[in-house]
């Protein structure tokens, strides 16, 4: 499989504190496991933001974009369980969206998780600057593990379902950066070296009160 066939299916959203035990009780219990079990899924992951309570980030590892059109996925989508019905409505500030993998280097798994946001003015300049000698070096950085590119896909992450319906969620439409690390300090250390200004300017980088670290909470599955 060529690396821009794999794809992540990405949702960051905020519970309140009466609705956390609850939330985190479902996507740990029920939800990664049923999403696992659907063919397709790799590895599925639930990190909280460092900086604010409440604040997830839900990353899933698939082997293809097509896997988040296909008939078995849509099916789930369309038939939540009683418990799921219950959850979706507390959910608050939902991003979701299918992301194709445009470029990434390492293969290790990050404790912590920085998410950088771009709107590029022009996406071939972008995917031509993040070259494999430029992802190589960065994964060399200290406490640096894995790193991606990606592409959202409308299509794929604008169907209508019972589940979106509930939930509320929306398209995000940015390109992300997903930069894992072994600490919020090596994450931010690479930010500062990395994102430069100029880089930021040329890769239309969201300024950086927008960038967000999270902490990992649970995984399963394997890459």
């Amino acid at each position: 499989m060529t690396q821009s066939d794999r794809a992540i299916l990405c949702a960051t959203l905020t519970v309140r504190e009466s609705d956390e035990e609850n939330f985190v009780a479902w996507h740990t219990r029920e939800h990664l496991p049923e999403r696992l079990a659907i063919p397709g899924f790799l590895r599925g992951r639930r990190f909280e933001c460092t900086d604010a309570k409440r604040c997830y980030l839900i990353l899933y590892d698939v082997d293809s974009l097509s896997v988040l059109s296909r008939p078995d996925y849509l099916e789930r989508l369309n038939n939540p369980t009683a418990w799921t019905r219950a959850t979706l409505p507390a959910f608050q500030d939902g991003r979701r969206s299918a992301y194709r993998l445009m470029a990434k280097a390492g293969n290790a798994e990050g404790a912590f998780v920085m998410m950088v946001s771009a709107r590029p003015s022009d996406p071939l300049r972008l995917n031509e600057a993040i070259t494999p000698e430029l992802l190589d070096g960065w994964c060399k950085r200290r406490g640096i593990a894995r790193i991606v590119l990606a592409q959202p896909d409308e299509t794929a992450s604008t169907h209508v379902t019972e589940e979106s319906r509930r939930s509320g969620n929306r398209f995000a439409e940015e390109w992300v950066f997903l930069v894992e690390g072994i600490s919020e300090a090596h994450l931010r250390d690479f930010a500062r070296d990395e994102f430069t200004a100029s880089r930021c300017d040329l890769w239309g980088v969201v300024e950086d009160a927008c960038w967000k670290i999270y902490g990992l909470q649970v995984s399963v599955g394997d890459l």
